[in-house]
Formats: structure tokens, C-alpha cells, sequence
């Protein structure tokens, strides 16, 4: 969620802030991009937004969803959001 535009200084900067490499930021980019709309999660939820979120923006489209004023408690509605993600559903 915190990822920047390709190439852009505060990209460089996310990476040095995270101590992350350039390549770790583009995987995340990647998938919220191309993965994340493809799972089932996106697929039964897009439908709650209107007007539909932009792809190509992803995450900035969704984060603009979440109303709260400070940025850290978007970001934290938009974890929220997405936790059932990090879940897996067990049978026995």
C-alpha cells in the first residue's frame, strides 16, 4: 500500500525508509496490480465500490476509498479490509 509510481524518488526513498530492495517494491506493486485482482476475495468484493476501482491504481484506488482523515487510519481500514485474506478456511 505504500508503494509509489515506478522509478520515482520516493520509491528509492520507501525502499531506504523499509530497508527493502528495489525489487521487493516492485514485487508488491505486482501484486496488487495483477495478483490481488485476480483472487477470489477481489472478485466477490469489487462489486461493494462505485464507481469501480481503477486497477491500474491499485492500491491508491482502494486506499482513496476509506474515508478516515489521517492517512494511518486508512491505511489501517484498508488492512482490515483485507484480513480475511490472511486466513485460511479449514474442513475436517
Amino acid at each position: 500500500m505504500l508503494a509509489s509510481p515506478p522509478g520515482s524518488t520516493s520509491g528509492q526513498a520507501l525502499c531506504d525508509l523499509l530497508s527493502i530492495p528495489g525489487r521487493t517494491l516492485k514485487r508488491w506493486r505486482t501484486w496488487w496490480r495483477k495478483d490481488f485482482p485476480l483472487t477470489p476475495f477481489w472478485q466477490s468484493m469489487r462489486e461493494r465500490f462505485m464507481p469501480p476501482v481503477v486497477t491500474e491504481r491499485l492500491p491508491d484506488s482502494l486506499l482513496e476509498r476509506f474515508d478516515a482523515g489521517e492517512m494511518t487510519d486508512r491505511v489501517a481500514q484498508l488492512l482490515r479490509f483485507i484480513a480475511p485474506m490472511s486466513t485460511r478456511a479449514t474442513s475436517k
